[in-house]
Order: C-alpha cells, then structure tokens, then sequence
C-alpha cells in the first residue's frame, strides 16, 4: 500500500492522472465530432467511392498512431508546413505542437475511426421505415437527425466513445514522442521502469490505469445492453440514400478532407523518409534514398527482430486464438463466459501495463525470461490472440451444424469431418485475423518499450530512439517499411473477409 499512498499524495502522480484524463475525454469529444458525420455521410448521403473512403478511413487504426506522431511536429510544429502556409497566408499562429494540445489532435486522428465504424454499424441495421415515416409525416432533417436518427446510434456512440478512451488513455507512444514534460499515466509508467527498474510503483501506476479501463469497458457492456431491439431492421431493403446535391457536394468534401488529414502524417514520414535535409524549412530541400541505405546498413536487426517475434507471436496466436474458440463454441459446458473474458481482457488494457504484468511474472527464477525474445513474444501472443479468437467464434458461429452432423451420420472421425469440412470453411477468416494480428504486432510499442533487451531491439524501438536522437530521416524510413507491411497484410486480409475486416475493428 505504500506505493498506492504514494501515488495518491504525489503531485507529479495526480497531475499525470488528470492529464490522462483530460487528454483522454478531449480525444472522444472531438473523435465524435469528426466520426459521427463521416458515418452519416457514408450511410445516408449518395456519394461516390464508398467503397474506397470507408478502406482509407479505416487505416488510421491500422497504422501505428506513434510512428506518425513526428510528422505532426514536421506539419504542425515552430517551422511545421501547415503551420508555415497558415501564418503566411493568414497571419494564423498556432499553439505549440508539443503537450496537451499535440497530443489530442494525434489521437483525435488516430482513433475518430471508431466512433465512424460502430456508427456506420449501427446505421446500417436500423430499420429504414422509422426514418422514412418521419419524412412522410412532414419532420425536417434538423428534427429527424434530433428525434430519430441520433437515438437510433447513441447507444453505438457510446460505445465508439468508451472504446476511444480505453486507447487513449493506454497509449504511450504519441504521448512519449509529443508530450514534452507532459506526462501521463503510460510515460509514468515507462519511466517507472527505464529509470529507477521500480516495478512496485510501476505496479501501482498500472493499476489506477487498470481500473480506469476496466470501468470503461464495463460502461460501454451496460450502454451497448440497453439498445433496444426496435432499431434492428427486419428488411433487406436498403435505406433510401440522400440524393440533394448541396448534400452530396459537402458529404465528399467533408469526406475527403477529413481522410486527407488522417493520413497526413502517414504520408509525410514517407516524404521524410526520402528526404536527405529538412530541418528549420516547411518543406525538405533535398530527396535521395540515404536514409534507406542506412537503415538497411545499421538498424537491419531490429527489422528481422520485429519479423521473427511477430511471426512466431502470430502462429501460437493463430493456433492458441482457433483452438479456445471451436472449444468455446462446440463443447457445451458451464463458464465459458469466463474464457471470453480471459481471452479480451489483455486486449482492452494498455499495452504498457500488460508489459508490466508481464515482467512481474517473468523476473524471478524459476520463470526468469527478462531481456528475452520468448518474452516479448508471450506478451505478443496475449495482446493480440483475440483477433484471430473472434474472428474464429464468428466463423464457426456461421457454420451450419447440419453440414459436421452429416459427416458425423456418415462415420467420418471427428478428425476428418475437422479436416475436411470445418477447417475450410473458417480457415478464411483465421488466415486474415492473423495478418490483422501480424500487422498490428509489427508496428508495437507500448509492451516492447517494457520488456525488450538489446539483443531484441525492435524496429519500432529503433525508430523511437531515432526520433530521441533527433535522426528524423532513418526513423521516418523504417516508419515507412512498417506502413508498407502494414498495408500489404491488410489488402489481402480485406480480400479474404471483405467488409468483416471493418468489423473486427468494430468489436475492438
């Protein structure tokens, strides 16, 4: 308790409690202050390249929020091109880049996709007669909006805004990189660990953040309960699609805009990356590929680290993740419950403090594993095995029993009906929820940062202690390499699942 009593009396602890705080609710306002209308805009107004805009909306959340968080300083920091153009041409002078202010336009960026996609969701399975009435009856769209639309989605905003929180608070990386001397709850923790190796205060640190998530996630089980079953549509009709075009006009503008910005940052560390200088200029003076061939010549370990635990991490995710599910939803038995909730629970916590957990149950003989590669690929494994367990329940779910029942009736073993019915038909999504997996391991900070040695150095470490050391141009180059991966795993794992690969972010 004497940590606990610390923390509780310490002015640096209960500052960086609020800042959390503050930063966190500042990152779900204005989250639904872009996502709500996107949502509307895909779901009810007729504009062209849906399709596309809901893909390229989505990327926020794949890519890494941290390896973006410099461009923002490179577009928004003293001689930032954004800031640049606005003070010339407008005589506009922004707030520093760094602390509060960075901090939540980063998030707000990083994780507005949320509130977006369970929106969206919740639009596209409300009935369509409850809003078409309304029309008939004579109500506006100011009223319609107001009286029906809105209640319709409020119980999925809510639960966009719980899920906003729950990352934000446990996010390390953009606050390390932006915060400055303002500190949160994750850099807390870090420093906890990196500088004094105090695990009982980091301990301490993790839990008050434990608890904050946890009350979060429990908030966001009640709003999501008390959805009444009225706003499910009974139709296959599609709901009737907005064609005025005044509406459609600023539905693709709002839309393009919005996605422009998002993918801003990711766009500028590529530029970065090919840039051999840009310092005290808004735009690089000079391109080559310098820092690829020094990356590829120094920082090549790091990069086949990173491969090797996210490969390994993602196979024992796969095959751990598939086995708890078919024996979750084949075998009847009581407390199964308790899996599902064993299996989230590390994926709605901060990655910093499962990364403490961790080395807390790793430090001491006989289960020493400190400063090892088994470590990272445990806490890998833990974090991120739900992917590949819901998209497995969902699979099998699906599945027609009538298909394992007429193997069964005509004596197949239990093996080959396995093998030759079940298998195939949810191989599919298991395939794609690991590369979802294997995409969002390849670019993790927050439980690396706590367990990683030298000898397993990962890339985004590497790029982290880049950006300490002011070397902009490497960090941005394996920034790049890590979106590129990033982008590749996802389209095949979007041409495997389709719109399901949404979804898995959705239930996220």
């Amino acid at each position: 308790f004497k940590n606990f009593s610390r923390f509780f009396t310490s002015k640096l602890y209960i500052n960086a409690m609020l800042n959390s705080l503050k930063v966190s609710f500042s990152a779900v306002f204005f989250a639904i202050l872009l996502g709500l209308p996107l949502a509307y805009i895909m779901s009810r107004i007729d504009i062209p390249g849906k399709t596309l805009f809901t893909s390229l909306a989505i990327l926020p959340l794949i890519l890494p929020p941290f390896v973006g968080s410099y461009s923002w300083i490179l577009l928004l920091g003293k001689n930032g091109f954004i800031t640049y153009v606005l003070n010339k041409l407008f005589g506009i002078t922004l707030p520093s880049i760094y602390g509060f202010h960075g901090i939540t336009v980063a998030m707000t960026m990083s994780y507005y996709p949320y509130i977006f996609l369970m929106v969206q969701g919740a639009l596209s399975i409300a009935d369509p007669y409850l809003e078409e009435s309304a029309d008939v009856m004579g109500a506006g769209f100011l009223r319609k909006l107001r009286t029906i639309t809105l209640p319709l989605v409020l119980p999925a905003i809510g639960a966009g805004a719980l899920t906003v929180f729950m990352r934000a608070i446990g996010n390390f990386g953009v606050p390390a990189i932006l915060g400055g001397e303002y500190y949160v709850l994750p850099t807390l923790i870090f420093f906890q660990i990196a500088g004094f190796f105090n695990i009982n205060a980091a301990s301490a640190i993790s839990l008050v953040s434990v608890l904050f998530s946890v009350g979060a996630l429990l908030l966001m089980k009640y709003i999501t309960s008390r959805q009444s079953a009225v706003t499910l549509t009974t139709t296959t009709r599609a709901v009737k699609q907005i064609t005025n075009p005044v509406a459609k006009a600023f539905g693709l503008v709002y839309t393009i805009v919005l996605i422009v910005c998002s993918l801003a940052p990711h766009l500028t560390v590529v530029v970065a990356a090919f840039s051999e200088i840009w310092a005290g200029t808004p735009w690089p003076t000079k391109f080559s590929t310098a820092n690829f061939i020094k990356v590829f010549a120094h920082t090549l370990s790091p990069l086949k680290n990173s491969l090797t635990l996210s490969i390994a991490a993602t196979l024992l995710a796969v095959f751990m993740g598939s086995l708890i599910a078919y024996v979750t939803v084949k075998k009847k038995f009581k407390g199964r419950w308790l899996i599902d909730v064993t299996v989230m629970l590390p994926f709605i916590l901060p990655g910093i403090v499962v990364g403490v957990a961790i080395l807390a149950a790793f430090i001491k003989p006989p289960l020493y594993f400190a400063g090892t590669g088994f470590i990272l690929v445990i806490a890998y494994f833990i974090r991120r095995m739900p992917y590949v367990f819901r998209s497995a329940v969902g699979s099998l779910q699906g599945m027609d029993p009538v298909l394992e029942q007429a193997s069964t009736i005509m004596g197949a073993k239990w093996s080959t009906t396995f093998r030759r019915i079940t298998l195939p038909l949810i191989a599919p999504g298991i395939v794609a929820s690991g590369l979802i997996t294997f995409t969002t391991l390849i670019g993790e900070l927050s439980t690396t940062m706590i367990l990683y040695s030298a000898q397993w150095k990962t890339a985004t470490v590497a790029i982290y202690e880049y950006l300490l050391e002011d070397l902009m141009g490497p960090a941005c180059a394996i920034g790049t390499i890590i979106t590129l991966v990033v982008l590749v795993g996802i389209t095949i794992a979007n041409k495997l699942l389709g719109e399901k690969v949404a979804g898995m972010f959705r239930a996220g």
